[in-house]
Order: structure tokens, then sequence, then C-alpha cells
């Protein structure tokens, strides 16, 4: 759990950019957390990690914390999970079986979004027109990050699983070695999100614009860190720290107890 949480924290904050867009955003990783240790304990280190981004780098903000935990601790868990599940009664091989799970996953993130933003600016723009805007907005940069997100899943997914398979479900132990795509996607990954930093960000793009335009913009940042090369990495290695504090207390909290895997 402690490396749950960290590797949450470093992998959503990280800016991925797309180069035909010209923006960044990232992938969400709690699809495949979800597959690994089960939704309820994707809980806690999800908003753990949104309070410490919110607060100390002005990604999400304090009083949309509760819907964006909604959409990316739960709704996007529960929908890999129940992907995974359908695709398994269907008889989909075990990697396809995690890249649709976790990419669709990923995607219904900001389907949610776009639908909560719709709901939010309903009363001086039709719900259906912000929504199909946002959709608009998120596509170019999702649906490729989408990708990357299901190819870095099976990486994640299979190293586990070369080194140390006692960690996951039985259901994902099949999956035993770390194929050439899976490998040069996690490589991309690592490339991309240390690179993008020049790109504006899609939520921030996207959000902002719409809310804007309904004569709702967005509030500043009460602290933001995210400034300055020396600060950021410092912030990172600090809060990264923290944050597997926290999942290692949240492990103690559950009493060390394995979720039953998704079926």
């Amino acid at each position: 759990m402690a490396g749950v949480t960290s590797l949450l924290f470093a992998g959503t904050l990280l800016p991925l950019p797309v180069p035909v867009v010209g923006a960044t955003s990232h992938i969400c990783l709690t699809p495949v957390l979800a597959l690994l240790v089960g939704v309820r304990r994707v809980v806690w280190p999800t908003f753990f990690v949104l309070l410490l981004q919110a607060v100390f780098f002005a990604h999400g903000g304090i009083t949309t914390l509760g819907v964006n935990f909604l959409t990316l601790g739960l709704l996007g868990p529960l929908t890999t999970v129940g992907v995974w599940a359908l695709l398994q009664r269907l008889g989909v091989d075990g990697s396809l079986r995690v890249a649709l799970a976790c990419g669709v996953g990923g995607l219904s993130v900001y389907v949610a979004d776009a639908a909560v933003l719709a709901v939010a600016l309903s009363e001086v723009t039709a719900p259906a027109t912000t929504f199909g805007a946002v959709l608009i907005g998120f596509a170019p940069v999702q649906i490729p990050l989408a990708v990357l997100e299901a190819f870095a899943s099976i990486g994640i997914v299979r190293l586990l699983a070369t080194r140390r398979p006692d960690l996951l479900p039985n259901s994902l132990r099949g999956l035993r070695t770390v194929s050439a795509p899976a490998a040069s996607a996690m490589l991309l990954l690592l490339v991309v999100g240390l690179s993008g930093c020049a790109y504006e960000g899609i939520d921030g793009t996207v959000f902002g614009a719409t809310a804007e335009e309904a004569g709702r913009p967005p509030t500043g940042s009460i602290v933001d860190l995210s400034h300055g090369e020396v600060g950021l990495a410092m912030s990172i290695l600090i809060l990264f720290g923290v944050g597997f504090v926290a999942g290692r207390t949240w492990e103690r909290v559950l009493g060390g107890g394995r979720d039953a895997p998704p079926r």
C-alpha cells in the first residue's frame, strides 16, 4: 500500500505531453491499482494524493476534492473492475483484458469529469452542450493517454508477476514476461513525463475555458510548489516519502488482509 500511494502520487502528478495537440495531461493509475489491491484499498491513497496535490501543486482543488476523489478513486476503479469481469466472462486473454479494462477505466474518469462539469454549469449552459464540448476538448489528449495507460498497466502487472507474484491476486499471476511493447510504453511514459512541462495542462485548459465561458472562472491556488525545478524536485521527493508513510499506515489500519481478487 505504501508503494501504491507513492506510485499514484508520482504518476498522476507527472505531465505527459501529446505533441500533436500541444497539451499535457496524466494517466490515472487507479484502474490498474484497483485490479492489484481491490477498489476498497484504493480509496484512501487517492484521497490523500489528491489532497496533497491540491494544496501544494495547484493540481485539482480543495472545493472540488470530493468530486475529484469520486471520479478518480471510485468511478474509474469500479468501471475497470466491471469491464474486467465482463471481458473475463467473454474469455478475453489476460494481457488484452488488463489493457482494455485499464484503458476504459482511465477514460471513464474523464467522461465522469465532463458529466460533473455539465451538471455544475447547468444553470448557465445546457448540460448536453457543456458535456459534448468538454468531451471534444478531452478526446485528442485522453484517448492517446488511455492507450498509453493500457500498455503501462500491462507493464506494471507483468513486472510484478515476474518479480513479486506473491503481491498479485491469482487472476493476474499468469502474466510472466514483460513484452517489448509494454517495456517500450513504460520507457515512453518516463521520457515524455520528464519533458512535458512546456505544454499547457489539458485539465486547466478545458475546465478553465468552459467555466469562464459560463461566467464561473476557477479561483487561484492557495500554495503552489510546482514552479522552479529545484523546488519541484524537492517537493516531489518529500511528498513521495509522505505518501509512502501514509500507505503503510493505511495498510496497518486495514489489518494486512487482502481483498478478494476481481473475478
